[in-house]
């Protein structure tokens, strides 16, 4: 049978694709942002394939970035079934609820990524241009943003992962440093003139935490 971790480059997908291998040929399509004909071929080929991971997969990223968040969420729930420890669909599915405004629910799907994978790799998220911004919060305890004379590397060693939706969370619940910190590291490797001017406006922040701490010392 063939499964889609045997392709492991974009010269290989395209080989494969041309050879009539539906996978890659679905591979392909989603990569050139053709969703709907990716769900067309998913949908006519999985009934036979149902334990496939990587197909299954492919369709439900598909359907997600088609906008179909509740198909999308069936099928990464299916994946789950097949590898309940599988980083990719546990990553939607936290954005998928997230986005919902289900903040619950995200954050136990991007703890159970943690606790997979300790480093917090999975929880990356590219940097693509946003059509919009929805901007959400998260409840966060106000005892880790401290006062300035405190050295910030108790905070910092408390981010668990690096996104920018993280670093909004952070500069929305009044957490600069952290904010700040996730920015830097973003930008770092991005070089995305959103995210220096985010940094821009999170160090502004600190500034003025730190002059009113000093003003109220005075």
């Amino acid at each position: 049978m063939f499964r889609l971790s045997d392709i492991n480059s974009h010269s290989r997908i395209e080989d494969l694709a041309s050879k009539g291998y539906w996978v890659a040929m679905a591979s392909r399509y989603l990569r050139n942002g053709k969703y709907s004909k990716t769900v067309e071929i998913c949908k006519e080929n999985i009934p036979q394939y149902p334990s496939l991971l990587s197909a299954r997969l492919i369709y439900a990223k598909a359907l997600y970035l088609a906008g179909q968040m509740e198909s999308a969420s069936e099928q990464f729930y299916y994946a789950l079934t097949l590898d309940a420890d599988n980083l990719v669909a546990l990553k939607y599915l936290g954005d998928i609820k997230f986005a919902a405004n289900d903040k619950i629910g995200a954050m136990a799907h991007y703890q159970k990524i943690l606790e997979i994978d300790p480093d917090g790799h999975a929880l990356f998220t590219p940097l693509l241009p946003k059509k919009k911004e929805v901007t959400r919060t998260i409840s966060l305890k106000r005892s880790a943003e401290i006062s300035p004379t405190v050295s910030s590397s108790n905070n910092l060693r408390k981010i668990h992962f690096y996104t920018e939706t993280i670093g909004d969370l952070y500069f929305a619940q009044g957490y600069a440093r952290m904010a700040a910190e996730v920015y830097r590291i973003l930008e770092d490797k991005n070089h995305n003139p959103r995210l220096k001017e985010k940094l821009l406006k999170a160090q502004e922040k600190i500034k003025e935490k730190e002059h009113h701490y000093v003003k109220k010392q005075n």
